[in-house]
C-alpha cells in the first residue's frame, strides 16, 4: 500500500468523526441533474453516488410531521465564526424543542474520560508496536511540529497522534489563524457550539450514538499494526498537494457543494467498502430510526457531519425514498 493511498484513509477516517482530513481531488465526474427529486446518480456504476442541491442546511416537513425539523452539515476544516453569527441558523435553532449532535456533548467531562478509555492500549505500547528506532523518529517529529514528546502518548493507540498530526497539517496548511478542532479550544467546535446555543435557551441536547460507540469505532476498527504503519507514513508524508487539498475542500464547503465532498471521499482509492460501511453506512442506518423518532415527537435541529448527508445511504437520500420533504435552505457560509 502507498504512502498516498495510506494518508488519503487517515484523513477521511478522522473527517467522518468531525476532525479534518486530507484527500487528493479526483477528476469531475459527469452530473446528470433532475429538478424534480434531485436523486439522480452522478456515476451509473456506483450507487453511492447521488446529485444533492448546493446546500449544507436543510429542513425537514412532509409525512404527517406537525412542524419542520432541520439539518445541518458540519466540517471542521471550516472556521466557524460566520455560522456562529448567521442569524438564519439562530432563528431555526430557537424554533426547535430539542438540538441534536451525533453526541451529546453536554458533560465534557464524561467525554473525555470515555475517549480516553478507548484510546489506551492494554497489552502492549506504542514502543512495542513501532520499535525504537521509528518510536524516537515519531518523537523527534513531535517535539519539532506539536510541542510535546511522544512519552506521554505510549500507551495510547497510534491513531491518537495521526489525528493530532493531522490537525496541526491542516491549521499550518490554512495558516496560523485557521480555527481547526483540537487546534483551539472546545468553544470553537462547531457541533458544541450548536448545543450550547440551544442550552442557552433551554433547548434539550441529545446524541444519535454515545461517545464509547463513537470513540470504538474510530479507534478500535483499524488493527494497531496498521495504525502504527500509518503513525509513520504520517509524519513521512512530504504530499506537495496538501495545502492546496485543504483549501480546496474548505472552498467546497463553503460553496456547500456536497457532490464534490462525497466524490472525493467515496472513491474506492480513498475508501474501502468496509471502512464506508463501518463509518458511514451501517451509522446512518442506526441513526434513521433515531432520527424519524424525534421529529415526529418534536421539532429538531440536527447537526452532523456533512458526508453523513450525502448518497444513497445519506440522511437526505433515505428520508426523502421515506416521503420525507427535505429542501435545501440558502446559507451564506
Amino acid at each position: 500500500m502507498s504512502k498516498k493511498f495510506t494518508m488519503k484513509k487517515i484523513w477521511i477516517l478522522v473527517l467522518v468523526f468531525g476532525a479534518v482530513y486530507h484527500a487528493e481531488a479526483q477528476k469531475t465526474k459527469k452530473k446528470e441533474k433532475n429538478p424534480k427529486n434531485s436523486e439522480v446518480s452522478l456515476n451509473l456504476a456506483d450507487e453511492k453516488y447521488v446529485f444533492l442541491e448546493n446546500s449544507v442546511f436543510w429542513e425537514i416537513s412532509g409525512n404527517g410531521l406537525s412542524t419542520p425539523s432541520y439539518l445541518f452539515g458540519t466540517h471542521h476544516l471550516y472556521p466557524a465564526d460566520s455560522i456562529k453569527k448567521n442569524d438564519f441558523i439562530k432563528e431555526k435553532i430557537k424554533a426547535c424543542q430539542v438540538v441534536v449532535g451525533e453526541l451529546a456533548m453536554d458533560n465534557l467531562m464524561a467525554l473525555t474520560m470515555a475517549t480516553m478509555k478507548y484510546s489506551m492500549m492494554k497489552d502492549t505500547t506504542l514502543q512495542d508496536l513501532l520499535g525504537e528506532k521509528n518510536y524516537q523518529r515519531v518523537d523527534e517529529y513531535m517535539k519539532k511540529n506539536l510541542g510535546m514528546g511522544v512519552a506521554m502518548f505510549n500507551r495510547m493507540r497510534p491513531m491518537v497522534i495521526v489525528q493530532a498530526i493531522s490537525a496541526q497539517k491542516v491549521a499550518q496548511a490554512l495558516g496560523k489563524d485557521s480555527k481547526i478542532e483540537g487546534m483551539n479550544t472546545i468553544s470553537d467546535n462547531i457541533d458544541y457550539y450548536f448545543q450550547e446555543y440551544g442550552k442557552s435557551l433551554g433547548k434539550e441536547i441529545a446524541g444519535l450514538e454515545t461517545v464509547e460507540f463513537q470513540a470504538k469505532t474510530l479507534l478500535h476498527s483499524i488493527p494497531l499494526n496498521r495504525q502504527a504503519e500509518m503513525l509513520m507514513e504520517a509524519i513521512e508524508d512530504k504530499d506537495a498537494q496538501s495545502a492546496e487539498t485543504y483549501k480546496k475542500l474548505n472552498q467546497y464547503y463553503k460553496e456547500q457543494n456536497l457532490n464534490e465532498l462525497g466524490k472525493l471521499s467515496f472513491d474506492e482509492k480513498m475508501m474501502k467498502k468496509d471502512e464506508y460501511d463501518n463509518l458511514l453506512k451501517k451509522r446512518n442506518n442506526a441513526w434513521l430510526p433515531q432520527i424519524e423518532k424525534i421529529i415526529r415527537e418534536k421539532s429538531a435541529f440536527f447537526a452532523v457531519g456533512a458526508l453523513h448527508l450525502v448518497g444513497t445511504d445519506g440522511i437526505i437520500y433515505q428520508l426523502r425514498q421515506k416521503g420525507y420533504i427535505v429542501k435545501p435552505l440558502k446559507i451564506r457560509l
